[in-house]
Parts: C-alpha cells; sequence; structure tokens
C-alpha cells in the first residue's frame, strides 16, 4: 500500500488545483502531493511534495481527510492523507508534475475534469469537516462503491 498526502490549498473563496501531468490522475485537476518517505512524517511530506508540484511553500497544514482508494485493475492501494493549507507563500508555478496551477472559486469547482472519487469528498473539503473513508475504483476507471463519513478527529 502507497502511503501518500495531498494538499489542497484556500484563499477564500478559492482553491488551488492544477492538472497532473502524470501517473495515476493523469490530465485530471487535482492538488499537490505524493508519496511519503521512509522516515518522513506526513506533514513534511505535504508540504515537501506541494512545494516540489507548485513553488508554493505551505505553513501548519490542517490534516481534514484520510481515504483508502482501492483498485479492481491491480494497481497498489493508496492511503491518502488530505491537508488543507490556508497560508503559504511563493507563486504557484508548473512543474514536471503538475500544469500551471488555477485558482477555483469553491462553487465553480470542476468536477467533471477531476477523478470521479472527488465529487463525493470535497463537498466535506469545502465545508471545513474532518472525514475518513473508501473508495474502489472499478475495472472501468468509475467508483464502483465508496464509504465516506464524517469524523470528530483524526488521530
Amino acid at each position: 500500500m502507497r502511503i501518500e498526502t495531498l494538499t489542497i490549498i484556500c484563499r477564500k473563496p478559492d482553491i488551488l488545483l492544477a492538472k497532473k501531468k502524470v501517473r495515476f490522475g493523469k490530465g485530471k485537476y487535482n492538488g499537490f502531493g505524493g508519496g511519503l518517505k521512509e522516515g518522513e512524517s506526513l506533514e513534511k511530506c505535504a508540504v515537501r511534495k506541494t512545494l516540489n508540484e507548485s513553488g508554493s511553500t505551505i505553513l501548519n497544514p490542517e490534516k481534514i481527510g484520510e481515504i483508502l482508494f482501492q483498485f479492481e485493475n491491480g494497481e497498489q492501494d493508496h492511503l491518502v492523507h488530505i491537508y488543507k493549507a490556508v497560508k503559504f507563500y511563493g507563486v504557484p508555478r508548473e512543474s514536471d508534475e503538475m500544469d500551471k496551477p488555477e485558482w477555483f472559486n469553491e462553487k465553480k469547482i470542476p468536477y467533471g475534469k477531476m477523478l470521479p472519487s472527488d465529487k463525493y469528498w470535497f463537498p466535506f473539503f469545502l465545508d471545513g469537516k474532518k472525514f475518513k473513508g473508501n473508495m474502489l475504483f472499478g475495472l472501468d476507471s468509475k467508483i464502483k462503491n465508496y464509504k465516506l463519513e464524517e469524523v470528530q478527529s483524526l488521530d
């Protein structure tokens, strides 16, 4: 199982997304993140991957969600720790992994151009609710089954 982080930078009422250039989710809008290095904390991974992929340094990211993504096509499971960052510095820029980041109003999220799972968990994120769940991608890359619930704590 891959342990990963995903960070969404927020500047009310907007959020920052970029299209992935590589690997799972290629061509889809997403936040910034990736795999945890051995001995690295989740928060340090979130900071490192956001800087590498967007050119922005996040400060005090808040863990807001945790989702286990599973796949019928044999892809390795991904346990993704989702962070929200409201404090950052640096001008967002294109990277080897992500196209030029774009700001989207939270009322105009481009769900049709995002991973099919995002329409289920993103409303929890936008409402500031902490959440846990799991998502099963079918062979057709659509969500076959999912469970999400609001939680008080992510410990």
